[in-house]
């Protein structure tokens, strides 16, 4: 009964560690949410990892103190980041937890499926559309078998991230005013936004530093140019739920749910409710008939957090097994 008790008070950290932010949740048994952190990006390939770990390190660390919690009191905790599908770079995120918080059992996994399980209240079946400062699309079937699409980065191209988006709307801007392109509202938003005089000036201010986040910061202007119609920011956004839905179809199908009742959870900045996120759902209507839209305001760390909590539940079920 004394370990029973002991357990009870057990705590479960879930972190979200993405290109832009770096959110820390921490929640009781009981699944309360006891405090949190927001930290800068944790994503080492946008980052590096000197500051990638030490952005991870201080969301724990604050978020453990708007709880007014101890890390004695830690039962387990789930990181989710993207890139971390590869052994290598999961077992160099578990190294930096063992040495945040040793001894404390820990879960490395894609920072899609912790959107996932924050969608569906921990059931890991379904797919996640993910769009933030990147973009990917994962899927899990009943029987554990994934697949994604998206997820390379900015490099490649990830069509529909908020790094292509304000790609895209930069891009724009120069083919205007080289007279290459049409005229767009484009253009005042984003000077306006970033308090500058002349598109040239955009030259200047992009590669004075090329982190990822700085572009796709400009996606919601794209957004809000796009509702007063601005024909240009239309065919962007109407562009990027395309790919998306495209992304979220191709995935469901090598999972063989094309015709199934799954859960698709819209997840980061870009597909909270408003515009994009209306039109991907739009499109999914005729590529994916049957599926269940879930739209959550929810952090993809609380996702990580109920993964925590079912991490600790599984290793007391095994270990409870192995003692009969």
């Amino acid at each position: 009964m004394e370990r029973d008790s002991e357990s009870s008070d057990k705590i479960f950290l879930g972190v979200d560690g993405g290109g832009t932010k770096t959110v820390c949740i921490v929640m009781n048994r009981r699944q309360k949410v006891l405090g949190q952190s927001r930290t800068g990006s944790s994503n080492r390939n946008s980052v590096g990892d000197e500051t990638a770990r030490a952005n991870l390190q201080h969301a724990i660390q604050e978020a453990l103190a708007s709880a007014g919690c101890q890390t004695a009191m830690i039962g387990a905790i789930c990181v989710g980041m993207a890139g971390v599908d590869r052994p290598a770079e999961r077992t160099l995120i578990s190294s930096w937890i063992h040495e945040i918080l040793p001894g404390v059992p820990n879960e490395i996994q894609n920072d899609a499926l912790i959107a996932l399980a924050g969608g569906t209240q921990g059931d890991l079946f379904g797919v996640a559309a993910v769009s933030g400062t990147g973009m990917i699309v994962y899927g899990i079937d009943r029987e554990g078998r994934t697949r994604r699409a998206g997820g390379w980065g900015p490099l490649f191209r990830d069509k529909g991230s908020g790094y292509a988006i304000g790609k895209a709307a930069l891009t724009a801007i120069a083919q205007a005013v080289d007279g290459l392109g049409p005229a767009t509202a484009l253009e005042g938003a984003i000077l306006d936004y970033l308090d500058l005089s002349t598109p040239q000036a955009l030259i200047p201010w992009a590669y004075a530093d090329l982190s990822w986040a700085r572009i796709a910061e400009l996606a919601p202007l794209v957004v809000e140019c796009a509702q007063q119609n601005d024909p240009v920011a239309q065919t962007i956004i109407q562009e990027a739920a395309i790919d998306l839905a495209a992304a979220v179809e191709v995935v469901v199908r090598n999972l063989h749910l094309l015709n199934e009742q799954i859960p698709i959870v819209m997840a980061g900045r870009n597909l909270l409710p408003g515009l994009l996120s209306n039109l991907v759902v739009q499109h999914l209507g005729g590529l994916t008939p049957n599926a269940q839209i879930i739209r959550t305001n929810a952090e993809p760390a609380l996702g990580a957090a109920l993964l925590a909590l079912k991490h600790l539940q599984k290793g007391s079920q095994d270990e409870h097994t192995a003692g009969n």
